[in-house]
């Protein structure tokens, strides 16, 4: 029963007698009498804190724990103060406390209650509000562990606390708030500030001792911080051993917190599918970062590719012409025509017959090198383009963009652009985060591969188990079906049934290793047609191994193949709690049994019932979100912050391009001035200036 004075506007709280300290109280353990106090005020609706100790020859002596509302905020100087807003504060001279000495009377060491004051000047809790108490949100083993799996997901806290809530059956049972989850991870970043380098590193270097198959390399500056990183895994150099023939290269931005340049090495597989061989941090874009990235990613698969598609950066030309000496170099038509509204005058782009004869020249398949040459400048001259500085150098490097120049190369007519880099780097944007530290980004780095090679291998089960659809009676169709995956034979059969309503193969013969076909359409127009016999790539995946000489039974010497089978106990744990929970929850006596039985459980096992708060401190969380330790030595440092032309500022927001500034203005919703009257993009403070850039 709680007694309240209002004339004194005091307050004794009331609660259960064995609940009550007294002085003279004895407690073995200064934890057992801190414990002791903050029950009793839990069960009186209050928080407290600790508010002062002494120490002699390493022993506390003396602890104080008062009332969370004991002192008052102190005075803060509103003009010189930074902060926007005032903060409300809690305390109000409160004087309930209670103090532990430290004593050896009784013959043995212990605490003693030597102040206990129960009188409060101010109203407890309500009972519909104590849930918000601090001392009724703390976090426990489950939300540490919800919080964890949330994490390596890529769930913010927002929603980790929406769904613990659902998980655990209401606002009243979460037992925590946003806040108090945000706070977590805030703490995990701090302890693990500094030594997120080391961490991966010591993480790589783990899994090189136990597989063989993987490989990692990096350099340090001077100062001992990071300057560059490359790995790679074993399922990577596999998938490189079978389509590394062609390789995308293109570097992204904003995918960590230190600004550093993230290079995946991409390619397809034989479902069509971006697949990555690689990946690596750079702390510029200069040639010789790009080199060292080459230098390692050729070193580490045993051979380089046979193209290479870039953008038009020039550190990265003169890095591959530097280290992929017999290597192709192609650049993406498509930056290249994304740039050209911004290199050449609009009055020239608004004449629709050169876009469209451009567009003819430039990306048809056709066309042999000379009959491009000739379009080229027949286009030039009808136009009045000599001129014009980007027809100029483009034309001077045409040799690295138009297909023509690549008619020789095998399949180079399906890779003209890194549409599919593009694609695989918007897919780890999903994964990571500007934020990220370099142990978040390698975590969740992890886990976008994981969920590419499960799209592939759900694929490879397609193939397996459904049956094409054929068009024709043609065996070669047929024998088409049972080779390539599914994807692949779409395309391919779309050629077989042109091919059979139009065309006939008059001769074939065979040189070296290049069969010759002699094609006869329906206008009896002859063709000639080359192949160079080489491996598939488009191939279904056990054709494709065999093809390869690296059938499944061999993989364990590129990848570790041993099953973790603690991981295996606790997937089936975790199936048998919910399977349990799902059958119980219909049923009260059920429900109260499976709980009396798992806490018998936990006695038997742990000697103790299931803790309200955590049993485990930072390292340990650290551990178990990473699967590593935080190392106690350090001897790589995390980068400084780098500015590149991918940020453009000291704040790591890139800057737009005219063009990119006109597609967002177009999508922008339109607004009716308030002076003219009109629909458009400004209002009456800018009118006249905003409609005068409009109609510029």
């Amino acid at each position: 029963m709680e007694l309240f004075d209002e004339a004194q506007a005091a307050l004794i709280p009331g609660c259960r007698p064995d609940m009550q300290p007294y002085i003279g109280q004895v407690f073995e353990t200064l934890d057992e009498g801190i414990s002791f106090y903050e029950a009793y005020a839990n069960e009186c609706r209050f928080d407290t804190r600790r508010f002062g100790h002494k120490y002699s020859n390493d022993i506390k002596t003396w602890q104080t724990i008062v009332c969370s509302r004991q002192g008052e905020k102190l005075d803060v100087d509103e003009e010189a103060s930074s902060t926007k807003h005032r903060r409300r504060s809690s305390r109000c001279n409160c004087n309930a406390k209670l103090t532990l000495k430290y004593s050896t009377d009784p013959g043995s060491p212990c605490y003693v209650v030597s102040n206990f004051v129960d009188l409060h000047n101010h109203e407890m809790v309500d009972k519909k509000h104590v849930r918000y108490m601090k001392s009724n949100r703390n976090l426990g083993d489950i939300h540490y562990k919800f919080m964890q799996d949330c994490a390596k997901a890529n769930i913010g806290p927002t929603r980790t606390f929406n769904l613990l809530k659902e998980f655990l059956g209401g606002y009243d049972a979460v037992g925590c708030t946003v806040t108090d989850i945000r706070n977590c991870k805030r703490d995990i970043l701090q302890e693990m500030k500094g030594a997120d380098v080391q961490m991966i590193l010591n993480q790589m270097e783990a899994k090189k001792n136990t597989c063989d198959g993987f490989h990692y390399k990096f350099q340090q500056g001077t100062d001992g911080k990071l300057s560059s990183l490359f790995w790679c895994d074993a399922v990577s150099r596999k998938n490189y051993k079978m389509f590394g023939d062609i390789v995308s290269f293109d570097t992204t931005y904003s995918t960590n917190k230190y600004c550093m340049v993230f290079g995946p090495f991409t390619g397809k597989d034989n479902h069509g599918c971006p697949v990555t061989f690689g990946a690596g941090f750079v702390s510029n874009e200069g040639a010789d970062s790009f080199c060292w990235l080459l230098s390692e990613f050729v070193d580490c698969m045993g051979f380089a590719p046979k193209l290479i598609i870039t953008d038009q950066d020039w550190g990265m030309k003169l890095a591959i012409e530097r280290v992929l000496t017999s290597t192709r170099h192609r650049w993406c038509m498509w930056h290249i025509m994304m740039k050209l509204p911004e290199k050449v005058p609009k009055r020239i782009l608004a004449n629709e017959e050169l876009k469209k004869d451009l567009d003819s020249c430039i990306w048809s398949e056709l066309l042999e090198p000379e009959e491009f040459e000739e379009t080229w400048l027949t286009i030039v001259d009808q136009y009045g383009l000599q001129n014009e500085a980007w027809f100029t150098t483009m034309f001077a490097h045409r040799e690295y963009w138009i297909p023509a120049y690549f008619r020789d190369f095998p399949m180079g007519s399906l890779l003209k652009t890194t549409s599919f880099s593009e694609s695989e780097n918007s897919f780890f944007k999903r994964y990571t985060n500007p934020h990220f530290n370099l142990a978040d980004f390698v975590m969740h780095y992890n886990s976008a591969l994981d969920a590419q090679r499960n799209i592939t291998k759900r694929l490879d089960f397609s193939d397996a188990s459904k049956v094409p659809i054929l068009s024709t009676e043609l065996l070669f169709e047929k024998h088409a079906a049972a080779m390539y995956t599914d994807r692949i034979f779409v395309q391919v059969q779309a050629e077989i049934v042109e091919a059979h309503r139009r065309c006939r193969m008059s001769h074939f013969q065979l040189e070296d290793n290049t069969e010759i076909y002699t094609i006869m359409d329906s206008h009896r127009n002859r063709g000639v047609v080359r192949h160079e016999v080489s491996p598939e790539s488009w191939l279904k995946t056990p054709l494709l191994e065999s093809v390869h000489n690296d059938p499944r039974e061999e993989l364990s010497k590129f990848a570790d193949s041993q099953v973790d089978a603690k991981r295996v106990v606790a997937t089936k744990l975790h199936s048998l709690y919910f399977h349990l929970f799902q059958r119980a929850q219909s049923n009260a006596d059920d429900i109260f049994a499976l709980f009396d039985g798992m806490e018998e459980l936990s006695h038997r096992l742990f000697g103790d019932t299931v803790p309200s708060v955590a049993s485990m401190g930072k390292a340990q969380s650290i551990e178990n979100l990473y699967g590593l330790a935080r190392p106690n030595v350090v001897t790589v440092h995390p980068p400084n912050i780098v500015s590149t032309k991918g940020s453009g500022s000291t704040s790591g927001k890139r800057i737009q391009s005219s063009l990119e500034k006109a597609i967002i203005l177009q999508n922008k919703p339109k607004r009716r001035c308030a002076k003219c009257r009109e629909m458009g993009h400004h209002d009456a403070r800018n009118c006249g200036r905003e409609k005068g850039k409009s109609n510029m």
